[in-house]
C-alpha cells in the first residue's frame, strides 16, 4: 500500500526556497492586494522586475513547491506560504492555479 502524502510531515524551509521565500516577502506583503491586485498580479510584476535568471529561478522554486504541496489540504498550503514569509493566503486550489498561469507566460 503506497503511503498517503498528506499523512506525512510536511518540511518547508527558505533554504529549500530562497528565491521563492524572497518573492513572498517583497511581492506578497500586506498591501499586495492594493498594489497588485492579486497574487498573480505580483507574480507578473516580478517576471517584469526580475533578471532572467531570477525568473527562472523562481519559477523553479515555485514548481518544485506546488509538487511538494500536492494533495496536501489548503491550510497547509497557506502555513507552508506563511512560513517563506507571504501575507497572502491561497483560499483554494484555484488561486495557486491563477499564479500557475502568471508564472508561465
Amino acid at each position: 500500500m503506497k503511503p498517503d502524502p498528506s499523512k506525512k510531515k510536511l518540511v518547508i524551509s527558505l533554504e529549500d526556497f530562497p528565491t521563492l521565500g524572497e518573492f513572498f516577502a517583497a511581492y506578497l506583503h500586506q498591501d499586495f492586494i492594493d498594489e497588485y491586485g492579486s497574487a498573480a498580479g505580483a507574480a507578473k510584476q516580478y517576471l517584469k522586475d526580475a533578471t532572467l535568471e531570477e525568473c527562472t529561478s523562481l519559477r523553479s522554486d515555485w514548481k518544485r513547491f506546488r509538487t511538494k504541496l500536492s494533495g496536501r489540504p489548503i491550510s497547509e498550503v497557506q502555513a507552508a506560504v506563511r512560513k517563506l514569509g507571504a501575507a497572502w493566503l491561497p483560499n483554494s486550489n484555484s488561486a495557486l492555479a491563477e499564479v500557475d498561469a502568471a508564472l508561465k507566460n
